[in-house]
């Protein structure tokens, strides 16, 4: 009986732990809305190649937390 208990908090620990990454992933998307919003100034003084690199990178960063968290999320229902 205490393997079933352990077995079940190690999958809501688990299911919790995939929530934090999906919501540190939309975090970060949200941020790079933030230097998406800026962007425009940036191409203005001459700096398109940076703003386009970060956009880029926070992107993926993003994207790539969400799809981990939701992957931590099934793998633990």
């Amino acid at each position: 009986m205490a393997s079933t208990d352990s077995q079940a908090d190690g999958g809501a620990e688990r299911r919790e732990r995939g929530t934090a990454i999906w919501f540190i992933g939309l975090a970060v998307l949200i941020a790079d809305l933030l230097v998406i919003f800026f962007a425009p100034a940036g191409i203005r003084i001459g700096h398109e190649a940076a703003f386009l690199f970060l956009i880029a990178v926070l992107a993926a960063a993003g994207f790539g937390l969400m799809i981990w968290g939701r992957r931590q999320r099934q793998r633990a229902g």
